[in-house]
């Protein structure tokens, strides 16, 4: 870890050298007006667009856009706003603290790989935080002379065509992903080869239905949080299903059913419940039920087998999966709470047929598992992009995952001032109970001089003990 550290340190000098040089030609570009600036701006694209090396670009364009960003939202980069661009720039994933703003440092590399006029793409975690970077930082695009587009879930075909063809396009990860897909399919129908989808210029061809694709080439990916995205939602699999509406409805409906019927069975009596496993498994008499239980006429023809594991989802969910807890519901839909982190996990389904059940226990509308017309991972899509680049606050947890998988080094930026950041030594107690009366009583002497705190714990049964008992201190 040393060693790596001090190669950390090594890049972050020499780059630190080309800092006096960026400063120079700030200088010089805080003589010239509004109008002379896009000017200057497209003199950079032309001198890319022609060959010119990036890297050899970089100084010019790094302060170009310091200085247009002073302008138009009152914000100057700060010096180790400008290494970080460096390292995102370099390819790799930039840790920086919070609050040590980096919506604001990635407008350095955008806007650099944005000069070659291929599209660079913003992965957020959330369609929240890509609009709300995508509006903040668009004064300083648009007064470079670049294009800003947002891809939202709602959004149509032709918005997301319209989206994927400026210069800058902020999204989610999962938004990106699956027009991937959906492009890759239709141009299947199209009967255009795999090995050129997303070459360039494949958003111009058509299929008979007037539909074409949305998206250009994979070139350069900078993603926030990164180690969310590729590490935490790595091997997520982002699925486009295919089935007929009359087998989709009698899958809905036998989950329904048994999410109904689920709560008439017994322990012991009906079903066998391992604690240790967390399974379900019905008796002689549980089975007996579920051919005597009315039916509705939908799944009158489903096999009595998968009635019976259908009926045993249900009861699962309903013993070991509430709300609040493991999930929460957003715009109608089960979000699952990572129980490590207390996160919501965007994207994120339980497999064999338990979020579904979820869904039909909730009563909620019941996304059915499908056959599969195309099915990519966060972390293989992403692999494709020639570029990628990422920010996190907590990277170097993850360095070596990075590096294995994605060929990317972590640098750790410096804080622009000093942290005051204190780190306590650890304190062990004997027994959980010991340990909870502890921070209760903690928690009581710091409310008592008004002042907040913020406590972390494992998983949200955590979190549930620590609330009850700091209720009734």
């Amino acid at each position: 870890m040393a060693s790596r550290q001090g190669v950390t340190g090594a890049r972050l000098e020499h780059w630190k050298g080309l800092l006096p040089v960026i400063e120079q030609h700030e200088k010089a570009y805080l003589e010239l007006n509004q109008r002379e600036l896009k000017k200057a701006s497209l003199a950079l694209r032309f001198r890319a667009r022609t060959g010119e090396p990036l890297g050899r670009i970089l100084p010019e364009a790094y302060a170009l856009c310091r200085v247009v960003s002073a302008q138009v939202l009152g914000m100057r980069h700060y010096d180790v706003q400008i290494l970080g661009g460096i390292a995102l720039f370099k390819g790799a994933i930039a840790e920086m603290e919070t609050g040590e703003g980096k919506t604001l440092t990635a407008t350095l590399p955008v806007y650099l790989r944005a000069l070659m006029g291929r599209g660079v793409h913003v992965a957020t975690v959330n369609d929240y935080l890509a609009e709300r970077d995508a509006d903040l930082m668009k004064p300083v695009y648009k007064a470079l002379g670049l294009t800003v587009g947002t891809v939202l879930t709602d959004d149509s075909r032709d918005d997301r065509r319209d989206s994927y063809h400026c210069d800058v396009t902020y999204g989610t990860a999962k938004e990106f992903g699956f027009d991937f897909m959906r492009d890759r399919l239709l141009l299947r129908r199209m009967g255009h080869e795999a090995d050129n989808f997303l070459g360039a210029g494949s958003s111009q061809r058509w299929d008979e239905s007037g539909d074409r694709p949305v998206q250009r080439e994979a070139y350069f990916a900078l993603l926030d949080e990164a180690d969310s995205i590729l590490i935490d939602d790595a091997r997520t699999p982002l699925i486009i299903g295919s089935l007929e509406d009359e087998a989709r409805e009698q899958i809905i409906q036998s989950y329904r059913w048994a999410a109904e019927v689920a709560p008439q069975f017994t322990e012991d009596q009906d079903y066998e419940y391992d604690h240790e496993k967390r399974k379900v498994e019905l008796n002689f008499r549980g089975r007996q039920m579920v051919r005597s239980v009315s039916k509705p006429d939908e799944i009158l023809e489903v096999g009595l087998v998968d009635l019976y594991e259908y009926v045993e989802r249900a009861i699962k969910v309903g013993r070991e999966f509430f709300l609040d807890q493991q999930f929460v519901i957003r715009d109608g839909e089960i979000v699952i709470v990572d129980e490590s982190t207390g996160r919501i996990a965007e994207g994120r389904k339980w497999r064999d047929g338990i979020h579904q059940a979820v869904e039909a226990k909730e009563g909620v509308e019941v996304s059915v598992p499908t056959g599969q017309a195309a099915r990519i991972t966060v972390q293989d899509f992403f692999l494709r992009y020639r570029h990628l680049a990422g920010m996190t606050g907590t990277a170097r947890t993850s360095a070596r995952e990075f590096r294995k998988v994605y060929k990317l080094s972590v640098v750790k930026v410096p804080t622009n001032r000093p942290s005051q950041r204190q780190r306590w030594d650890d304190k062990v107690f004997g027994t959980e109970h010991a340990k909870w009366d502890a921070i209760v009583d903690e928690v009581k002497e710091i409310h008592a001089q008004g002042r907040p705190i913020l406590i972390g714990t494992r998983s949200i049964d955590k979190s549930n003990i620590l609330s009850g008992k700091l209720h009734d201190a």
